[in-house]
């Protein structure tokens, strides 16, 4: 059982540090600033999850204990950190979606950005005279095909 408990809070660790680590690397690329209240949060979350973990843990071992799983007859559970389990999957599904949230965030960021490059070079003389050259030449070209192809009929 402690096996199982020591598991869960290294998991939700790892987690806590992925999203962390994900963030400042996100912002970084965002040219975003980093200040010591944004860590600060995290400092928080670890107490509220380790602690969350750590609670669930206590309870786990009290139902071990007071046998309340024989009570019921659930003894396929008994010894098995039921709640521990369930905390740290709830826990770890909300570090999913932080982690997916954030690259959301970055991805409709990117798309604005691309499409504000793109109607700026849409709107600029360089490409309207490219494209109309373009258009021209083209234009010459579909008149001398179609030339070419009622002289040879």
């Amino acid at each position: 059982m402690t096996a199982v408990i020591g598991m869960a809070c290294v998991i939700v660790l790892l987690a806590m540090m992925v999203d962390l680590v994900s963030g400042l690397h996100k912002a970084k690329m965002r040219g975003e600033f980093r200040s010591s209240w944004g860590l600060k949060r995290t400092l928080t979350k670890f107490i509220t999850y380790e602690g969350g973990v750590i609670v669930a843990a206590g309870v786990d071992m009290l139902l071990y204990f007071s046998r309340l799983f024989e009570l019921f007859r659930l003894n396929v559970i008994n010894g098995v950190p039921v709640i521990t389990c369930l905390v740290g999957i709830y826990l770890l599904v909300v570090e999913i979606m932080s982690i997916r949230e954030k690259a959301d965030k970055k991805t409709k960021k990117d798309f604005s950005e691309a499409g504000e490059f793109i109607t700026k070079f849409l709107e600029s003389k360089t490409f309207k005279d490219a494209f109309i050259a373009a258009v021209k030449a083209q234009t010459n070209n579909n008149n001398e095909n179609t030339e070419n192809d009622e002289e040879t009929t």
